[in-house]
């Protein structure tokens, strides 16, 4: 099966601070770069696992945009309908505790303003080939819509990415499975008060959307399929960096979803082993993933 990825693709910079955070002055640490975004990350992802992949976004006429192209497309990926802009790629820089956690995320994107239908439009037949799509909410609500119309007789999958851009998916959910996202965006996305936990935000969620997925870090996730909710649990991980970990996620559900096993609570299984190899890795993508490598976490 092929899969479009559809949304952010850009460079991450990582900061590992060596000590806890002191506002307001200089803190010792290291900076590495690599590549992000979260549709980048999953095809990324897919591709290693095995999945024919689709890349839809937008770069700058760049290094750094080239860079970006380049790595996709010595994975194999498909990057044609990748649209070339006068703005600088876009960028993303974590601030990790030394235990991995984030804590400060900027993001640089305004970028991915300029993907509008009328950008996408020439991509539909490349995209049409493609049996399950796949968009994060970088982009604007308006070709959000759009991509949800295009897409109506296939799959189409999800990922709020922030509290702010959670919302940019208000007007498809309905249309959405699975769909991924944390506690907090599920409570922005539906605009009510926070949710206690997991199982609460997914029950709620279940009303809204067939199929999804609430994360809860090391407490692991809520699942839910019509009005089936399951928890499951995270995997131990000795935790690196906490970048990348929900894209792998998503990546290894749809690997699941998409023939790797029966059942979308086994394909969660499968996507929560992705996160913890992830986790384990040091970099936003593990670059010894594999599918051998999920199925033999499962025995």
């Amino acid at each position: 099966m092929k899969i479009a990825c559809i949304g952010g693709a850009h460079i991450d910079r990582h900061g590992l601070l060596e000590g806890p955070l002191i506002l307001g002055t200089s803190n010792p640490g290291a900076v590495t770069r690599g590549f992000g975004g979260v549709a980048r990350n999953v095809a990324e992802n897919l591709a290693r696992l095995g999945r024919e992949v689709l890349m839809v976004s937008r770069v700058g006429d760049d290094e750094s945009g080239r860079a970006v192209v380049s790595q996709l497309n010595t994975l194999g990926i498909d990057t044609s309908p990748v649209t070339i802009s006068a703005r600088p790629t876009a960028s993303y820089t974590a601030i990790l505790e030394p235990n991995g956690e984030l804590v400060l995320g900027l993001a640089d994107m305004a970028i991915y303003d300029e993907i509008t239908p009328e950008l996408l439009e020439p991509s539909l037949p490349r995209l049409l080939e493609c049996e399950l799509w796949f968009v994060d909410a970088n982009l604007p609500a308006a070709t959000i819509e759009w991509i949800a119309r295009a897409s109506s007789h296939l799959a189409l999958a999800a990922d709020a990415v922030s509290v702010v851009k959670s919302r940019k998916l208000a007007g498809i959910v309905g249309t959405v499975s699975p769909l991924f996202l944390n506690i907090a965006q599920a409570a922005s996305l539906l605009g009510v008060d926070p949710f206690p936990d997991a199982a609460a935000a997914a029950r709620a969620m279940s009303q809204r959307v067939l199929a999804g997925v609430v994360t809860a870090g090391p407490a692991g996730v809520a699942a839910w399929l019509k009005n089936e909710v399951r928890v499951i649990p995270a995997r131990p991980a000795a935790v690196r960096d906490v970048t990348g970990a929900g894209d792998a996620l998503i990546a290894g559900t749809l690997f699941g979803i998409t023939g790797g096993v029966p059942g979308f609570f086994r394909a969660v299984q499968l996507g929560l082993a992705a996160a913890a190899i992830t986790l384990e890795s040091g970099s936003t993508t593990a670059p010894h993933l594999t599918a051998d490598l999920l199925y033999a976490s499962q025995d």
